[in-house]
């Protein structure tokens, strides 16, 4: 680093300084000098790129100050630039591979170096671009990654426009604590070719950058790559919550429960969303709890039902994908009635007909039986009319008693 007079008097200043022990006035102007050899270097990592310089010249002249640098960078279709200041002489930080990269950097230096007030050097800029291959056209289309119960990332995709037969596409990977870029070994596949990959055994890959590119090889035209970055905390996709209940506590309230989603996931980070359906009108609701009582808006509602789904929480990620819902759970009410409806009814009328069967049977067998007796007793009394006749013919006016 070097300091630049350029007061015309400074000579004087700094001879007179010299023997009375004064100090610099405020108004001498004091210019820096820029850091030198300012690069942007692409170590492999797929977009995690390395910003690099050297320290001004003569800065070993002013060993007693403090030394800063004030690094600016972004993408060129970017209008803010990121902002760091430090004191090392590089930085790390990742980058869209997909469009250009600009960066600057200046020295400042504090103010005990400078009469009270910062001063700093001039920018020293540099530029970064991949080498691109292929048209637009060839490049991959709408890639979705699912990190699956923060368990394994799935990710897919569709072929460019123009592919030919021959096409096909491949994978790469990187996060810091590879030590290199690492290809996809389970492929997604469609009619032989790459559509999607899977991604398991992710060891401390969440809360950071998650590289990825996609590229692709075909004997009649270059395949444009394209780059990706995720943070996988922030695309998880919890297991729906299963084992629902729904209790009615009284005429006014009901107490919904489920489980807790299986997995890594610890419980402090889900938050749940349910659709509560009381007869025909149905409202939803969050909760950061696995249980929760809901008032009943309808005191005579007979038919209760909800669904729940789950998603990490803002407090363990910035974003997150709802889960699927759960299997419904249902509650109706009186059901009392409906089974004397539908089982006990049709039960005591098939009792009351036998009844009424062996009734009339019995009934038809006694009346038969007095008719058979009276057939006797009548067949009888003319019996022994006849025979009366037979033994007394002249006795016309003979009494019978029957007995």
């Amino acid at each position: 680093m070097a300091f630049v007079c350029l007061d015309i008097r400074c000579p004087w200043i700094f001879l007179i300084c010299t023997l009375f022990g004064c100090t610099l006035s405020s108004n001498t102007e004091i210019k820096v000098n820029p850091p030198r050899n300012f690069e942007i270097v692409d170590p492999g990592y797929l977009g995690y790129l390395y910003l690099r310089w050297q320290p001004p010249l003569a800065l070993d002249k002013f060993e007693k100050c403090t030394v800063e640098y004030v690094l600016k960078y972004r993408n060129v279709d970017s209008q803010r630039w990121r902002t760091v200041i430090t004191k090392n002489l590089h930085y790390k930080d990742g980058f869209d591979l997909n469009k250009r990269i600009e960066a600057k950097v200046h020295t400042l230096l504090s103010s005990q170096c400078t009469n009270g007030s910062e001063a700093q050097s001039s920018w020293s800029e540099a530029t970064y671009w991949t080498q691109e291959q292929g048209s637009v056209e060839t490049k991959i289309k709408d890639m979705d990654c699912v990190y699956y119960n923060w368990k394994y990332l799935v990710c897919s995709w569709k072929p460019g426009m123009s592919e030919h037969t021959d096409t096909n596409y491949n994978l790469f990977f990187w996060y810091e604590g590879l030590d290199h870029a690492r290809q996809c070994v389970d492929y997604i596949k469609a009619h032989g070719k790459n559509i999607g990959c899977r991604m398991s055994y992710l060891e401390s890959s969440d809360y950071k950058d998650f590289f990825i590119c996609v590229n692709g090889s075909s004997k009649f035209k270059p395949i444009r790559s394209s780059y990706f970055i995720f943070q996988l905390q922030n695309i998880v996709k919890p297991l729906p919550p299963d084992s629902l209940s729904l209790t009615v506590n009284n005429l006014f309230e009901v107490n919904l429960k489920w489980n807790i989603p299986e997995g890594p996931i610890p419980a402090r980070c889900f938050i749940y969303e349910i659709t509560f359906t009381e007869d025909d009108t149905s409202w939803m609701t969050t909760t950061d709890k696995n249980e929760i009582n809901l008032p009943r808006t309808l005191n005579e509602s007979e038919h209760l039902c909800f669904l729940v789904r789950s998603k990490v929480n803002i407090y363990c990620s910035d974003d997150g994908l709802w889960s699927e819902w759960s299997n419904k759970q249902c509650w109706e009410g009186e059901r009392w009635k409906k089974t004397l409806v539908f089982f006990v009814m049709p039960f005591l009328f098939v009792v009351v007909l036998v009844i009424v069967m062996v009734y009339l049977l019995a009934y038809k067998q006694k009346t038969l039986l007095k008719m058979e007796l009276l057939s006797k007793n009548v067949w009888n009394y003319c019996s022994k009319s006849r025979r009366h006749k037979q033994n007394y013919p002249n006795k016309a006016n003979l009494r019978i008693k029957w007995y």
